[in-house]
């Protein structure tokens, strides 16, 4: 290279550099919103050692909305308020991913201004399991549970027909309007009600699925008949609850023996079902204990009772099985956190049981609920398939 070109080089660089030099003294200087060559715009702000300004209007091509990883506005033309924490809108007002609470627990994302007040606090029933919320939505986080019939003082309402606002021990809680009433339910009616109901399903199902077999004249009709039970072998004996008594209905006695009646927990179990099973089981018998729904705090009970039986019907010849507890969904009775807690804990309180994990075979495969507690006719067999293969 020629000396005269590379000094030609030289000088042209230093030119440029004193030109971008001179473009971030002013941008310093004016401390607005400029706008760059790249296209960006954003806002300048006064850098001071002791603030920094937390929340800024952004607008930004698609390059800054992945450098901020927030919310910015974009070529698109879409708009959000950038912030440290993120945020997220709802209809009850911007629910921050953390959100902070006032003095009585709720909120402070919640427009308390839309919250109508009641000129005297009126007193409800929850009509299930219901969670208390720092805010009118399931965006926001929970703060406890409050049982099925419970009394709760109710304050106000969010809007003209959204949540309830109620008192919460030392402060205060939304809670869905659709989940508390004005009286008790009857927990005994309703659940006979439904165990009849849900009996009367299987075996209106069973009678479809019988026609349906009956009127498969080719092969792809046959693919599709409902699942059938496995021969079980000789000597199970099933002890239950109404989970129970309709599964022995889906899978027509399943060439099994059944002790199980609807409604029944540890009490049952134990004063009655016990000696029931006494009388019956002998060398070769498989117990299999399909109870705890009804009574999911009765783990240690369950587990005392069990270690004992089983024992002695071992001398007999017998194996003890304890089928988990299977999930439910939204119901007055339990909550699917109370099962899941069930079957943490009873298995390693078990001595000389094999437990059987039927909640997890129905969480992988899939299953049919009724009424939040019983299932359809073909998830009790896959059900009774799944406990049969298990029995070794």
């Amino acid at each position: 290279m020629k000396k005269s070109v590379f000094i030609a080089l030289c000088l042209s660089m230093a030119l440029w550099l004193t030109a971008c030099t001179n473009e971030v003294a002013d941008i310093q200087e004016d401390g607005n919103t400029v706008t760059t060559e790249s296209g960006v715009e954003t806002e300048i702000t006064e850098d001071t050692s002791d603030k920094e300004t937390e929340e800024n209007t952004v607008k930004s091509s698609a390059d800054a909305v992945s450098a901020t990883g927030k919310n910015a506005t974009t070529k698109s033309g879409a708009e959000a308020l950038v912030t440290a924490s993120g945020v997220k809108t709802t209809e009850s007002g911007t629910v921050s991913d953390k959100a902070s609470a006032d003095e009585d627990g709720i909120s402070t994302d919640v427009d308390m201004t839309k919250v109508s007040l009641y000129d005297e606090a009126k007193m409800m029933y929850a009509q299930t399991n219901v969670n208390m919320r720092m805010g009118p939505s399931t965006d926001y986080e929970t703060l406890g549970n409050i049982k099925t019939n419970t009394e709760v003082k109710v304050l106000g309402r969010f809007g003209s027909d959204g949540w309830y606002l109620i008192e919460s021990g030392n402060g205060k809680a939304f809670v869905s309007n659709t989940l508390l009433g004005e009286e008790k339910i009857d927990l005994e009616a309703l659940r006979a009600e439904q165990e009849a109901a849900a009996l009367a399903a299987i075996q209106s199902q069973q009678a479809q699925a019988a026609n349906q077999v009956q009127d498969n004249n080719n092969q792809q009709q046959a693919q599709a008949a409902p699942p059938q039970p496995v021969a079980a072998p000789a000597g199970i004996l099933f002890i239950g609850d109404s989970r129970c008594v309709q599964m022995q209905a889906a899978v027509g006695g399943g060439n099994s023996s059944w002790i199980c009646e609807n409604s029944k927990g540890y009490e049952w179990f134990s004063n009655k079902a016990v000696g029931q099973a006494d009388a019956c089981i002998g060398k070769g018998t498989k117990v299999v204990i399909c109870l705890g729904v009804n009574d999911t705090d009765n783990i240690y009970n369950y587990a005392a009772l069990v270690n004992a039986k089983a024992a002695e019907w071992a001398g007999r010849g017998a194996k003890t099985y304890f089928v988990s507890v299977n999930p439910v969904t939204e119901n007055p009775y339990r909550t699917e956190e109370e099962v899941e807690a069930f079957n943490a804990t009873l298995p390693g309180q078990l001595s000389g049981v094999k437990w059987i994990d039927t909640h997890s075979f129905l969480v992988n495969n899939g299953y049919t609920m009724v009424d939040g507690l019983h299932y359809d006719s073909n998830t009790y067999v896959a059900i009774f398939n799944a406990i049969v293969g298990s029995l070794k």
